[in-house]
C-alpha cells in the first residue's frame, strides 16, 4: 500500500511537472510567421525585378518561382492571410500562371472585399486569358475602391483601345497622369493616340518629350518622338532621335525607312541609300523602301539605278501611287517627258491628288 501511495504521488509530481512546462512553452503565432515568409517573398519578387531590369528573364523566372514557394508556406501558416493570397497570385501572374492567379486573387478578396490592389491586378490576369468583361468590372471595382489608383485608369485605357473606342482610352490616359504624373506607360499610351488617330503632333511631341524626362533609358520613345518629328516637319531632330533608337535595334525596318525619308529630306541621300540597303537587305519585296531608294538615287543622278527600283517597287506592288509619281520625276529628269506623263496617269488612275495637279501642270500637250 506504501509503494502505490508512492506511486501515485510520483504519478502526481510528474504530471503537474508536465503541465507547467506546457503552460509556459512559447506559443507560435501563426501571423508573424507568414508575415516573415512573405517578406521573404517580397524580397525574392525584388530580385526578380533587377533581373527583369538586366534583361535577363530565365533568373527572373526562377526568383519568381522562388517566392511562390515563400507565399505557398505563409499560407500553410496562416490560411486566412489575404496578403499571402494576394502576393502569391502576382507571382503567378508574373510566371504566366494567370488561371490559378485568378483563384488566389478570389482568395485575396474573400478575406479583404476592401482591396483595390487584387481588383486592379486580377484584371491584369483577366485580359491575359482573354476576359475583357471580366477585366473591365474588376477595374471598375478597383476605381470604386481608390479612385486615385493611377494604374488602375491606365489599364482601363488600354482595355478602352482594345475595343476600339481610342477616344475615351484618351481620357483614361489622362486620368491616369492626373493622378500619376510620372506614369511613363500613360504618357507613352496617350502619345501614340495623339500621333496616330488625332494627327496632333504637338500633343504627341509633348508626351513623348516627357516618357524621356521620366525615363531617358525608354528607346522606344525615342522611335516615337523621332517619328512625330518627322511627321511635324522637324527631319534633323527625327534624325537625331531614330539614330538614338537604332543604335539599340540596329535592324528595326520601320526606324530605317523613316530615317531614310529625313535624309532625303535634309539632301543627305547617300545617307539615305544606306538605309534603305538595310531594309531591302531584311525584306528584298519592301515596296516602299524601293520606292524611296530610287527617289535617293535620282536625287543623285543615278537615274538608271533609280529607275531600277521604281521598277521593281511597282512590280511588286502596282497600286501603290507614290511609285508611279516618283517614277515620273525621275523620268520628267531624264528627259522622257512622255513616259512621266503616262506614270502621272496611271498614279492619277489611282487617285492620287498630286498625280493630277502635276498632268495639269506638265503633260496638257499628251491631253489634247
Amino acid at each position: 500500500m506504501k509503494h502505490f501511495g508512492a506511486f501515485i504521488l510520483l504519478f502526481f509530481i510528474s504530471f503537474t511537472h508536465l503541465l507547467a512546462q506546457e503552460e509556459t512553452a512559447p506559443k507560435v503565432d501563426t501571423a508573424d510567421v507568414a508575415e516573415k515568409l512573405i517578406k521573404a517573398g517580397n524580397y525574392k519578387c525584388d530580385s526578380a525585378k533587377v533581373r527583369i531590369k538586366n534583361n535577363d528573364p530565365k533568373m527572373a523566372n526562377k526568383f519568381y518561382l522562388e517566392a511562390i514557394k515563400e507565399y505557398k508556406k505563409a499560407i500553410k501558416a496562416n490560411a486566412s492571410s489575404s496578403e499571402a493570397y494576394y502576393r502569391l497570385a502576382v507571382a503567378q501572374t508574373k510566371t504566366k500562371d494567370y488561371k490559378n492567379a485568378v483563384l488566389m486573387f478570389d482568395k485575396a478578396l474573400e478575406f479583404d472585399a476592401n482591396r483595390g490592389d487584387a481588383f486592379r491586378e486580377r484584371a491584369v490576369a483577366q485580359m491575359e486569358l482573354g476576359k475583357f468583361k471580366e477585366a473591365e468590372l474588376d477595374l471598375n471595382r478597383a476605381i470604386d475602391k481608390n479612385f486615385e489608383d493611377a494604374q488602375a485608369y491606365y489599364l482601363r485605357g488600354t482595355l478602352k483601345e482594345k475595343g476600339r473606342d481610342k477616344q475615351l482610352a484618351i481620357a483614361e490616359y489622362s486620368q491616369a497622369i492626373e493622378n500619376n504624373l510620372n506614369h511613363e506607360q500613360a504618357f507613352m499610351a496617350r502619345g501614340k493616340l495623339y500621333h496616330d488617330l488625332k494627327k496632333d503632333y504637338v500633343l504627341a511631341l509633348n508626351d513623348f518629350n516627357r516618357v524621356i524626362e521620366i525615363n531617358s533609358e525608354n528607346n522606344e520613345a525615342y522611335f516615337w518622338r523621332g517619328k512625330t518629328k518627322y511627321n511635324g516637319g522637324d527631319f534633323k531632330g527625327a534624325d537625331k532621335d531614330l539614330s538614338r533608337f537604332l543604335e539599340y535595334e540596329a535592324d528595326n525596318i520601320d526606324a530605317l525607312i523613316i530615317r531614310g525619308a529625313t535624309r532625303i529630306n535634309t539632301n543627305d541621300n547617300s545617307g539615305a541609300v544606306r538605309d534603305y540597303d538595310e531594309v531591302i537587305k531584311q525584306d528584298p519585296k519592301n515596296f516602299i523602301a524601293l520606292t524611296n531608294r530610287g527617289t535617293a538615287k535620282g536625287a543623285m543622278k543615278n537615274f538608271a539605278g533609280a529607275l531600277e527600283d521604281l521598277d521593281l517597287a511597282i512590280k511588286i506592288k502596282f497600286d501603290y501611287s507614290p511609285a508611279y509619281i516618283n517614277r515620273a520625276s525621275i523620268k520628267f529628269a531624264s528627259g522622257d517627258k512622255k513616259g512621266a506623263c503616262k506614270d502621272l496617269e496611271k498614279a492619277d488612275g489611282l487617285n492620287n491628288e498630286k498625280a493630277y495637279n502635276l498632268i495639269q501642270k506638265y503633260c496638257k500637250e499628251f491631253n489634247k
